[in-house]
C-alpha cells in the first residue's frame, strides 16, 4: 500500500494543530497580496477566525460580511496599529475608515504554518497547504464572487424617534456596528438582518438593564424579547468600546451627512423604510424567518 506524500502529511498535522479551523470556514475564496507583493490564491478564507470583517468609519465600528466585499486595501505601515482602510462593497459603494491591527502579536516572518495563535492573522488554504498570514502584513484582498450570487443591498434607511418624541431620518441605520439586530428571548439569543424588519418598539425598563422589544417583520410576524441596556462598564472595556455601545447603539447617517448615533436609554422607536409595502414573495418571506437564528 503506498504511502501519503510528504506535502500531504505535513498538510494534515498543520491543520489537526490548528484546531481544524480552516476546514470548517465559510467557503470565501480570494485574491491576497502581502506588503512585498507577494500573491495567493485562497480559499476558505477568514481574518481573526471569521467571514466578518470588522473596522470604523467616523469612528463608528462596522461589521461587515465577507460575501458583501468587492475588495479591502490596507494603507500605511506593517507596524501601525490603526491603519486606514478602504473597503470596496461589491455594490459599487466605498467605505473609507480604519482598521485596528495588532502589530507585533504575529512573528516577523511572512507566512507562519502551524501554531495556534490566529488572532490576528488571515488564513485560509492554498494549493500549496494552509496558509497564514499576519494581518499587519496583509496589503489587498481581492474577493472572488459568484457572479449568480445575489448583492445585498447596500444600506438600510428608516428613522429612529427618541424618548422626547423627536423623529430622525437616518440612512446606512446599524446596530453596534452591525446590519442585524441582537436580542434575546429568554436564555436564547437571536439575531435578525434589519432589512427583514419594518419596526422595533421598545418599552419602558423598570430595573435599568433589559428593555422589552417588540419586533415587526416585514411578513407583518411580530415577535417579542429584550435587549441589553445596562450602562455599567464591563471587565477590560475601554473607553471608546464603552462610550459606542451605551451612546450609540444604534448608528448611521444624516440627511447633512452626520454621523447619527443614539444609545439604548433613549430610543424609543426605529422604523425601516422598504420600497414597497405590498405583499412580501414568498421566497422574502422565508428568507425573513431564517434571519431570526441563534447568536452563539
Amino acid at each position: 500500500m503506498s504511502s501519503l506524500p510528504l506535502s500531504r502529511l505535513v498538510l494534515c498535522a498543520v491543520l489537526l494543530v490548528a484546531g481544524v479551523v480552516t476546514v470548517q470556514a465559510a467557503d470565501i475564496e480570494a485574491t491576497v497580496v502581502d506588503r512585498k507583493g507577494v500573491r495567493y490564491a485562497v480559499r476558505k478564507l477568514e481574518i481573526r477566525g471569521s467571514t466578518t470583517l470588522e473596522y470604523y468609519v467616523s469612528g463608528k465600528r462596522r461589521k461587515m460580511d465577507m460575501a458583501r466585499i468587492e475588495r479591502i486595501h490596507i494603507a500605511g505601515t506593517a507596524q501601525d496599529q490603526e491603519a486606514p482602510v478602504t473597503v470596496t462593497l461589491r455594490t459599487g459603494r466605498i467605505e473609507e475608515g480604519t482598521i485596528i491591527i495588532n502589530a507585533g502579536s504575529s512573528p516577523d516572518n511572512d507566512i507562519a504554518a502551524g501554531g495556534s495563535h490566529v488572532s490576528d492573522r488571515l488564513t485560509g488554504s492554498t494549493s500549496l497547504g494552509p496558509l497564514f498570514v499576519p494581518f499587519s502584513d496583509v496589503r489587498d484582498v481581492f474577493f472572488v464572487h459568484d457572479e449568480n450570487e445575489p448583492i445585498v443591498p447596500d444600506a438600510v434607511t428608516g428613522s429612529i424617534v427618541d424618548e422626547r418624541g423627536r423623529r430622525f431620518a437616518v440612512s446606512d441605520i446599524r446596530y453596534r456596528g452591525d446590519e442585524a439586530f441582537r436580542f434575546q428571548q429568554g436564555r436564547k439569543k437571536r439575531r435578525v438582518a434589519l432589512r427583514h424588519v419594518s419596526r422595533l418598539e421598545f418599552g419602558d425598563s423598570p430595573g435599568g438593564e433589559l428593555r422589552p422589544v417588540k419586533i415587526t417583520y416585514r411578513t407583518r410576524r411580530v415577535v417579542q424579547g429584550e435587549v441589553d441596556a445596562s450602562t455599567v462598564r464591563m471587565a477590560g472595556e475601554g473607553d471608546h468600546v464603552y462610550r459606542t455601545r451605551i451612546d450609540s447603539a444604534f448608528t448611521g447617517i444624516s440627511p447633512s451627512g452626520v454621523t447619527y448615533g443614539i444609545g439604548l436609554k433613549t430610543v424609543m422607536l426605529v422604523l425601516i423604510d422598504h420600497e414597497t409595502d405590498e405583499e412580501v414573495s414568498d421566497e422574502s418571506r422565508a428568507t425573513a424567518e431564517e434571519g431570526v437564528s441563534s447568536d452563539h
